[in-house]
């Protein structure tokens, strides 16, 4: 008996008493209606391998996308200390504005910061922004073409949302 998974699933149940309630039995050639008038147009003596000689299709323009890299911006970065998931349509709205975000998921339960780095995930993957881990608890979401100044890293290190470093 070849059942499809509802069937089966139904059968599982004891929902289906009949044993052929969801195997129908195929339709023979000779009742099969086939369309003589209206805006059927039907192919008369079609050649065997008529799927394999399809017609040439114009090729597609393909224009490669210009990639630069980001260039730095002094741009202020935005600091948003994240209580939860209320906190991403703020988020979004300082993403669609070009402005750099750091989130702040420090004093954040570790499954719902995980959610809001998903989020952040998302949010970018439409148009190629970035999102990276600074620190512990600490991730900056990135517009695309924006990229933090070494000044603006100097100040984010000031307030303790950018690790130290020399090479900073």
């Amino acid at each position: 008996m070849n059942k499809n998974f509802m069937g089966r699933v139904w059968d599982f149940l004891g929902l289906v008493e009949e044993d052929d309630a969801w195997t129908p039995d195929p339709p023979s050639p000779a009742s099969v209606n086939r369309p003589t008038s209206g805006n059927v147009r039907l192919i008369p003596n079609r050649p065997s391998d008529w799927r394999t000689t399809a017609a040439p299709r114009p090729e597609l323009l393909r224009i490669p996308k210009e990639r630069s890299a980001p260039s730095p911006v002094d741009v202020e970065t935005e600091i948003l200390q994240v209580d939860g998931f209320g906190d991403c349509p703020h988020l979004t709205s300082w993403y669609k504005a070009n402005v750099p975000v750091m989130l702040d998921l420090r004093f954040l339960h570790t499954e719902v910061a995980q959610g809001v780095v998903y989020y952040a995930t998302g949010l970018v993957s439409y148009n190629q922004g970035e999102v990276s881990q600074v620190g512990d608890g600490l991730v900056l979401v990135s517009p695309p073409g924006v990229s933090v100044s070494a000044s603006e890293k100097a100040r984010l290190s000031k307030i303790g949302m950018w690790p130290s470093s020399p090479s900073t």
